[in-house]
């Protein structure tokens, strides 16, 4: 008996579900519907970096702005942002990262301090920040090339 009702299911399910002519289009996607990645690369040379404060001032950190027409509003407001430096060619570290350093002079004093490299955005813009703990602003950090990740 179970057999007959399976049987019977089956074949009802097989006449009874059938294509018919394929509708109309849906509307129009909104921005957004469809997922879009972005990889942009920048590079701050060590002679562009702009002192905020003055040197060995507190509070004083390094920073540098670029133009950005791919951060749109939309993408701000509603995506993803996600930023790297490369460390060599092959290694990259997500920003915020601290580096903590440990130096030493030739009369044996030691020095110890952190770098800490960040980013922020707004439409139209990503800024790109080394502070130092110390705010030994008076040495330029060095060149670095960063990577953002943009999805919306």
């Amino acid at each position: 008996m179970k057999k007959f009702a399976l049987l019977l299911s089956l074949l009802t399910l097989t006449f009874v579900s059938c294509e018919g002519p394929m509708g109309p289009p849906g509307p129009p996607g909104e921005p957004g519907d469809g997922l879009v990645w972005k990889i942009l690369p920048y590079t701050v040379y060590d002679k562009d970096w702009k002192l905020s404060g003055r040197a060995g001032e507190l509070n004083s950190y390094y920073w540098y702005e670029f133009q950005e027409s791919e951060l749109t509003r939309f993408a701000c407001e509603k995506g993803n942002v996600f930023g790297y430096r490369w460390l060599d060619k092959d290694t990259q570290t997500p920003l915020g990262q601290v580096v903590v350093i440990g130096e030493s002079d030739n009369f044996g004093n030691e020095f110890l301090f952190s770098e800490v490299y960040s980013f922020s955005f707004r439409p139209g813009y990503i800024t790109f920040y080394v502070d130092y703990s110390d705010f030994e602003t008076s040495v330029r950090p060095n060149t670095c090339e960063f990577r953002i990740v943009l999805n919306y």
